[in-house]
């Protein structure tokens, strides 16, 4: 279950807004479109790596020799939520063979530890001082 959110979040976040609004289609250009599971799962490592940093600038990079898929991951923010979740937000840069596509994106932990996308998740507000 959890690679099939990724496939579709990665591939929805990797091609421009616009252009997927206008023709879901594109979409097979996305570097993520073209990835195996074992690429799934090598990205999912490199999130994990990353989003287990509290440094931001941390990067993480992964590449399947086999399929010639890769990527790097960098923590861009840490943030608790508004509903009180250790969140991360990430910038994605991903490659299959020629594509690359990069994005932007935002992990929470679960209540059992696991990173998952979580594009509505905002900062708790700054408490007064």
């Amino acid at each position: 279950m959890r690679w099939v959110v990724a496939v579709l979040a990665m591939s929805a976040f990797a091609a421009p807004a616009a252009l997927a609004q206008a023709n879901l289609g594109e979409l097979r250009d996305a570097p993520s479109a073209k990835f195996t599971p074992q690429d799934f799962d090598m990205l999912w490592v490199a999130v994990d790596e990353v989003s287990r940093s509290r440094k931001t600038g941390t990067v993480s990079k992964w590449a399947n020799a086999t399929t010639g898929n890769g990527g790097a991951i960098k923590l861009l923010n840490v943030f608790t939520s508004t509903d009180g979740r250790d969140c991360r937000r990430l910038r994605i840069d991903n490659y299959a063979k020629t594509l690359k596509g990069s994005t932007k994106q935002i992990v929470c932990a679960d209540p059992n530890g696991q990173w998952m996308l979580d594009a509505n998740a905002r900062p708790a507000p700054k408490p007064k001082t």
